[in-house]
């Protein structure tokens, strides 16, 4: 009977190792999950620290683009729409056409 006693507290003290096992391996797999999540938010934050100054970057070109034309002489166009993808600015600075078009009555 003492011998049966001391295989289940044997038996029991297996298994609440086994449970502290368990648990501190949840443990390890939670903190690497916050590690994990810590890192997408570093990333994200310095994707859109990106995004922030490649758009200061830009408007600094535009201002720098308006100073010059204004230093120029030259109009200055706001918000001008390009047509470049188009072709047609290519077309509409064309000195091959004519200023009368063939349209004209």
């Amino acid at each position: 009977m003492l011998e049966r006693l001391g295989t289940q507290k044997h038996e029991r003290a297996l298994g609440e190792q086994e449970l502290k096992r368990r648990k501190l391996e949840q443990k390890v797999i939670e903190r690497q999950h916050q590690r994990e999540q810590h890192q997408r938010e570093v990333e994200r934050e310095q994707r859109e620290r990106e995004r922030e100054r490649e758009q200061h970057e830009y408007r600094m070109l535009q201002m720098r683009m308006v100073m010059l034309q204004r230093s120029q002489g030259a109009p200055v166009m706001q918000n001008q729409p390009s047509f470049d993808g188009f072709g047609l600015l290519a077309e509409l600075n064309d000195p091959t056409l004519s200023s009368a078009s063939s349209y004209s009555t």
